[in-house]
Protein backbone atom coordinates (compact mmCIF):
# COMPACT_ATOMS: atom_id res chain seq x y z
CA UNK A 1 0.00 0.00 0.00
CA UNK A 2 1.17 3.09 -1.17
CA UNK A 3 1.51 6.15 0.91
CA UNK A 4 -0.66 8.09 -2.02
CA UNK A 5 -3.15 5.25 -1.68
CA UNK A 6 -3.54 5.54 2.08
CA UNK A 7 -4.21 9.19 1.97
CA UNK A 8 -7.18 9.16 -0.55
CA UNK A 9 -9.05 6.28 1.53
CA UNK A 10 -8.05 7.75 4.79
CA UNK A 11 -9.78 11.06 3.34
CA UNK A 12 -12.93 8.96 2.59
CA UNK A 13 -13.18 6.84 5.71
CA UNK A 14 -12.35 9.25 7.70
CA UNK A 15 -15.63 11.02 8.67
CA UNK A 16 -16.60 10.92 5.50
CA UNK A 17 -18.86 8.79 4.31
CA UNK A 18 -21.50 11.39 4.13
CA UNK A 19 -19.26 12.20 0.91
CA UNK A 20 -19.98 9.14 -0.71
CA UNK A 21 -23.52 9.36 -0.77
CA UNK A 22 -23.65 12.81 -1.33
CA UNK A 23 -21.46 11.33 -5.21
CA UNK A 24 -25.04 9.86 -5.49
CA UNK A 25 -26.71 13.22 -6.09
CA UNK A 26 -24.09 15.62 -6.60
CA UNK A 27 -22.55 14.92 -10.11
CA UNK A 28 -19.58 17.50 -9.15
CA UNK A 29 -18.54 15.59 -5.95
CA UNK A 30 -18.96 12.50 -8.08
CA UNK A 31 -17.07 13.63 -11.15
CA UNK A 32 -14.26 14.58 -8.26
CA UNK A 33 -13.98 11.29 -6.30
CA UNK A 34 -14.85 8.53 -8.58
CA UNK A 35 -11.40 8.88 -10.49
CA UNK A 36 -9.74 8.60 -7.22
CA UNK A 37 -11.00 5.68 -6.24
CA UNK A 38 -10.78 3.90 -10.22
CA UNK A 39 -7.37 4.86 -9.39
CA UNK A 40 -7.31 2.57 -6.05
CA UNK A 41 -8.72 -0.44 -8.22
CA UNK A 42 -5.31 -0.49 -9.99
CA UNK A 43 -3.17 -1.26 -6.42
CA UNK A 44 -1.43 -4.20 -5.83
CA UNK A 45 -3.08 -4.89 -2.33
CA UNK A 46 -6.32 -6.15 -2.12
CA UNK A 47 -7.60 -4.17 0.98
CA UNK A 48 -7.12 -1.12 -1.04
CA UNK A 49 -9.02 -2.79 -3.68
CA UNK A 50 -11.42 -3.91 -1.71
CA UNK A 51 -12.19 -0.47 0.20
CA UNK A 52 -12.49 1.05 -3.34
CA UNK A 53 -14.77 -1.42 -4.11
CA UNK A 54 -16.81 -0.21 -0.73
CA UNK A 55 -16.83 3.01 -1.32
CA UNK A 56 -18.04 2.65 -5.22
CA UNK A 57 -20.78 0.33 -4.10
CA UNK A 58 -21.95 3.50 -1.84
CA UNK A 59 -21.56 5.73 -4.24
CA UNK A 60 -24.15 3.87 -6.41
CA UNK A 61 -24.83 5.26 -10.45
CA UNK A 62 -22.83 8.12 -10.60
CA UNK A 63 -19.85 5.17 -9.73
CA UNK A 64 -20.77 4.07 -13.84
CA UNK A 65 -17.07 5.83 -14.77
CA UNK A 66 -15.30 3.11 -12.76
CA UNK A 67 -17.52 0.12 -14.66
CA UNK A 68 -14.89 -0.85 -16.44
CA UNK A 69 -12.34 -1.61 -14.37
CA UNK A 70 -15.12 -2.82 -11.42
CA UNK A 71 -15.87 -5.18 -14.13
CA UNK A 72 -12.24 -6.49 -14.52
CA UNK A 73 -12.42 -7.36 -10.81
CA UNK A 74 -14.87 -9.89 -11.36
CA UNK A 75 -11.64 -11.86 -12.71
CA UNK A 76 -9.83 -11.84 -9.88
CA UNK A 77 -8.31 -14.71 -7.60
CA UNK A 78 -9.21 -12.97 -4.36
CA UNK A 79 -12.84 -14.00 -3.61
CA UNK A 80 -13.53 -11.25 -1.39
CA UNK A 81 -12.14 -8.75 -4.10
CA UNK A 82 -14.49 -10.34 -6.64
CA UNK A 83 -17.58 -10.31 -4.62
CA UNK A 84 -17.32 -6.76 -3.58
CA UNK A 85 -16.88 -6.28 -7.85
CA UNK A 86 -20.36 -8.15 -8.77
CA UNK A 87 -22.03 -5.96 -5.55
CA UNK A 88 -20.74 -3.02 -6.73
CA UNK A 89 -21.45 -3.59 -10.51
CA UNK A 90 -25.04 -3.99 -8.52
CA UNK A 91 -24.95 -0.40 -8.16
CA UNK A 92 -24.17 0.53 -11.69
CA UNK A 93 -24.98 -1.96 -14.21
CA UNK A 94 -28.34 -1.11 -15.22
CA UNK A 95 -26.69 2.38 -16.86
CA UNK A 96 -24.38 0.57 -18.67
CA UNK A 97 -24.99 -3.40 -19.36
CA UNK A 98 -22.79 -4.14 -22.42
CA UNK A 99 -19.97 -3.76 -20.06
CA UNK A 100 -21.81 -4.87 -17.09
CA UNK A 101 -23.28 -8.27 -18.17
CA UNK A 102 -20.31 -10.76 -19.60
CA UNK A 103 -18.16 -10.23 -16.57
CA UNK A 104 -21.33 -10.90 -13.94
CA UNK A 105 -22.18 -13.82 -15.99
CA UNK A 106 -18.89 -15.28 -15.96
CA UNK A 107 -18.90 -15.45 -12.03
CA UNK A 108 -22.03 -17.76 -12.25
CA UNK A 109 -19.95 -21.01 -12.41
CA UNK A 110 -18.51 -19.49 -8.74
CA UNK A 111 -20.41 -19.99 -5.52
CA UNK A 112 -19.28 -17.14 -3.53
CA UNK A 113 -20.77 -14.45 -6.35
CA UNK A 114 -22.91 -16.69 -8.19
CA UNK A 115 -26.64 -15.44 -6.42
CA UNK A 116 -25.80 -11.62 -6.26
CA UNK A 117 -24.72 -12.05 -9.93
CA UNK A 118 -27.82 -13.94 -10.66
CA UNK A 119 -29.67 -11.18 -8.48
CA UNK A 120 -27.84 -8.13 -10.89
CA UNK A 121 -28.73 -10.00 -13.74
CA UNK A 122 -32.21 -10.06 -13.13
CA UNK A 123 -32.10 -6.38 -11.91
CA UNK A 124 -30.80 -5.71 -15.63
CA UNK A 125 -33.52 -7.97 -17.26
CA UNK A 126 -33.48 -8.17 -21.05
CA UNK A 127 -30.47 -6.07 -21.16
CA UNK A 128 -28.94 -9.19 -20.27
CA UNK A 129 -29.85 -11.58 -22.67
CA UNK A 130 -26.52 -12.57 -23.82
CA UNK A 131 -26.39 -13.92 -20.10
CA UNK A 132 -29.12 -16.61 -20.71
CA UNK A 133 -27.36 -19.77 -21.13
CA UNK A 134 -25.26 -18.96 -17.86
CA UNK A 135 -28.11 -19.07 -15.98
CA UNK A 136 -30.32 -21.59 -17.38
CA UNK A 137 -28.02 -24.72 -15.46
CA UNK A 138 -28.54 -23.50 -12.97
CA UNK A 139 -31.84 -24.20 -12.51
CA UNK A 140 -30.09 -27.82 -11.80
CA UNK A 141 -27.96 -26.46 -8.81
CA UNK A 142 -27.83 -28.65 -5.77
CA UNK A 143 -28.70 -25.16 -3.67
CA UNK A 144 -32.30 -23.72 -3.49
CA UNK A 145 -31.09 -20.64 -2.99
CA UNK A 146 -29.58 -20.56 -6.21
CA UNK A 147 -32.48 -22.46 -8.05
CA UNK A 148 -34.44 -19.86 -6.93
CA UNK A 149 -32.13 -16.70 -7.88
CA UNK A 150 -31.87 -18.60 -11.52
CA UNK A 151 -35.77 -18.62 -11.63
CA UNK A 152 -35.79 -14.88 -10.96
CA UNK A 153 -32.94 -14.19 -13.26
CA UNK A 154 -34.59 -16.19 -16.13
CA UNK A 155 -37.78 -14.94 -15.72
CA UNK A 156 -36.45 -11.20 -15.99
CA UNK A 157 -33.68 -11.42 -18.55
CA UNK A 158 -36.20 -13.58 -21.23
CA UNK A 159 -39.67 -14.51 -20.03
CA UNK A 160 -40.69 -14.90 -23.79
CA UNK A 161 -38.05 -17.64 -24.13
CA UNK A 162 -39.59 -21.12 -24.60
CA UNK A 163 -36.78 -22.79 -22.99
CA UNK A 164 -37.02 -20.36 -20.13
CA UNK A 165 -40.65 -21.08 -20.30
CA UNK A 166 -40.08 -24.70 -19.94
CA UNK A 167 -38.03 -24.05 -17.16
CA UNK A 168 -40.11 -21.97 -15.02
CA UNK A 169 -42.97 -24.47 -15.30
CA UNK A 170 -40.58 -27.30 -14.94
CA UNK A 171 -38.97 -25.57 -11.76
CA UNK A 172 -43.16 -25.23 -9.95
CA UNK A 173 -42.06 -28.86 -9.17
CA UNK A 174 -39.08 -27.96 -8.02
CA UNK A 175 -38.45 -30.33 -4.17
CA UNK A 176 -37.88 -26.79 -2.73
CA UNK A 177 -40.96 -24.78 -1.27
CA UNK A 178 -39.24 -21.17 -1.95
CA UNK A 179 -38.19 -22.45 -5.36
CA UNK A 180 -41.79 -23.57 -6.86
CA UNK A 181 -42.81 -20.35 -5.08
CA UNK A 182 -40.54 -17.74 -7.07
CA UNK A 183 -41.52 -19.91 -10.49
CA UNK A 184 -45.58 -19.73 -9.85
CA UNK A 185 -44.77 -16.13 -9.30
CA UNK A 186 -42.75 -15.43 -11.96
CA UNK A 187 -45.00 -17.61 -14.37
CA UNK A 188 -48.37 -15.37 -13.14
CA UNK A 189 -46.20 -12.02 -13.46
CA UNK A 190 -45.76 -13.75 -16.75
CA UNK A 191 -49.57 -13.88 -17.84
CA UNK A 192 -50.01 -10.54 -16.67
CA UNK A 193 -47.91 -8.51 -19.01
Amino acid sequence: MTTDEQAILDQLNADDWALLYRCRWSQPDADRVVPQLAKLLDSNAPEIRQEALRALFRIGTPAAPAAQRVAELTRTEDPLTRRLAVLALGQIAHTIPDVCVHPLASTLSGPECCRDALRVLAFIGGEAKTAIDQVKPLFDSADAKVRKAAVVAAASIDPSNPEVFALLRKATKDRSRIVRTAASKCLQAGETD
